[in-house]
């Protein structure tokens, strides 16, 4: 539930920004006024005056997104702040997306995942299921364990607060193995595994990364299309299962064979063990996650096995959206006491300030300039050059080219940036093509959570880089294959579901 915008960047020893952020970030910081200038002076044929000054201020966002000239959150305030004096739109207009439900969503989310940390549900879940039966019986089971855990808990955590959890797991197994510690190749591919799964699972619900948010967002403000949690969950749910199989295939422990199994189980039940018994913190985030997913699910579930349209559905549906319904178990987390005799509740306001701001705010600004592009009708213009560009392309034409265009992007900026600009344009091509939107728009926002080459690319490959165990050249080449095996599998799954 979590961006990459706020992926470590490395240092020098002297303390300085590395050469190519050096670089990177000064370059954007000249190039972004230049570019937004030179489009405000020079006209562009075929828009209003109002869609060329939103271009020029969309310019000057892309490039400090993408080179992160300023922290990305004060970009995503400062562009649909300038569209206000440049006469884009009223205030009211430009600021009233950061009221959009989908916020809220966002903001319950992160309260119930930081209950979550702050009372070590999370650990728990993942040291219960490592010392299960079975599990230990040989290092590809152990693998997919430590793989299958990390991408079930990033579905509903951000894939940093998910990978922060499962590699001190993952190098603790590793301190007691040393069938594992002998070979520097499996060390690395289980550390991959886990920074992986970490931003695969989080493709499986709309609650797991900001794209699919911003996607659902998009999809409803501009176009009046709704996908709901349990639609969302068809879709990402293979998609994750497929890109585990082969994450599993691609990392898989070779030539290791477990000789002593009972130092591993004795070490991880130890760590259990110190966790002691389940604590009121934990029950309580516990009750508060399940009530959310089941009321996520309910309208969904309900309509399935009954065949059909029911009213507690249709209740839920209308009393109850999605967005309030995370916001309400958000927000019970300051409500449920774990003492109350000492006045101290499951999670305190100061706890609260310290969730990712940053990317709601992304969000948000990118929610703004989305909608104000397709009301000055830079998004019909945009369509109109891109279907040109295209020629007349089919739907699955479209959907390649919005994945493979998504897939790109993620690798040089973050991948909420990346959905800002490819959810909206994708949605305008579509519809100047007359095509269907949901499964452009889909598409796209699943490959913009893609871009696994580089450790600047995610947090979590910066956090498995930053172990020592994870050579450069390992992880490009493990990326590589990954970020082409979800391109195919995005499109698969996208076309047996819409075709």
């Amino acid at each position: 539930m979590m961006t990459d915008s706020d992926t470590p960047t490395f240092a020098n020893p002297d303390g300085t920004g590395g050469g190519f952020d050096w670089w990177r970030q000064r370059v954007g910081f000249v190039l972004g006024p230049l570019a937004m200038g030179a489009l405000l002076v020079w006209p562009v044929p075929g828009v209003s005056p109002e869609a060329q000054r939103l271009a020029a201020v969309l310019a000057l966002a892309v490039i400090f997104w993408m080179t992160e000239a300023i922290p990305m959150a004060a970009t995503s305030l400062l562009a649909p702040a300038l569209c206000i004096p440049l006469g884009v739109a009223k205030d009211k207009e430009v600021l009233a997306p950061f009221a959009s439900p989908s916020i809220f969503l966002f903001i319950g989310s992160f309260f119930l995942a930081a209950a979550m940390a702050k009372h070590g549900l999370d650990r728990r879940l993942a040291l219960w299921l490592l010392t299960r039966r079975g599990v230990l019986r040989s290092p590809f089971t152990l693998y997919a364990a430590l793989g299958g855990m990390t991408a079930l808990l990033s579905m509903w955590m951000s894939n940093v607060a998910t990978t922060a959890v499962m590699i001190p797991i993952a190098l603790g197994v590793l301190a007691t193995t040393p069938q594992l510690a002998a070979r520097p190749r499996a060390q690395a591919d289980l550390i991959l595994l886990i920074a992986f799964s970490a931003s695969v699972g989080g493709l499986g619900t709309p609650v797991g990364t900001p794209p699919n948010i911003i996607a659902i967002g998009f999809l409803r403000q501009l176009t009046g299309e709704t996908v709901t949690f349990l639609q969302w969950m068809k879709l990402g749910v293979p998609l994750v299962v497929v890109l585990m199989i082969f994450l599993l295939w691609l990392l898989r422990p070779r030539g290791v064979v477990f000789t002593d199994r009972r130092v591993m189980e004795m070490e991880l039940c130890r760590q259990r063990e110190t966790l002691g018994p389940l604590r009121p913190g934990e029950r309580n985030t516990a009750v508060l996650f399940s009530l959310a997913i089941l009321l996520w699910m309910w309208p969904g579930l309900s309509d399935i096995l009954n065949g059909g349209p029911t009213a507690s559905a249709a209740w839920l549906t209308k009393h109850l959206p999605e967005e309030t319904v995370g916001l309400l178990c958000g927000l019970l987390v300051f409500f449920l006491p774990v003492q109350l005799r000492e006045w101290r509740f499951t999670l305190t306001w100061k706890e609260a300030e310290r969730i990712d701001w940053g990317t709601i705010f992304l969000f948000a600004g990118g929610l703004s300039l989305g909608t104000m592009i397709f009301n000055t009708g830079l998004a019909k213009a945009m369509g109109n050059g891109m279907s040109a560009w295209l020629g007349t392309p089919g739907l699955w034409l479209l959907v390649a080219a919005g994945i493979g265009l998504s897939l790109m992007l993620s690798e040089a900026t973050s991948n909420t940036a990346s959905a800002n600009v490819m959810v909206p344009l994708m949605i305008a091509v579509a519809q100047a093509a007359h095509l269907p939107v949901i499964p452009v728009a889909l598409a796209a926002s699943l490959a913009c959570s893609f871009g696994f080459m580089l450790p600047v690319s995610t947090a979590p490959n910066a956090m498995a880089y930053g172990t020592g165990l994870v050579p450069l050249t390992r992880m490009m080449r493990a990326g590589i294959a990954l970020d082409a095996a979800g391109a195919a599998a995005i499109f698969l799954v996208v076309w047996l579901y819409y075709r």
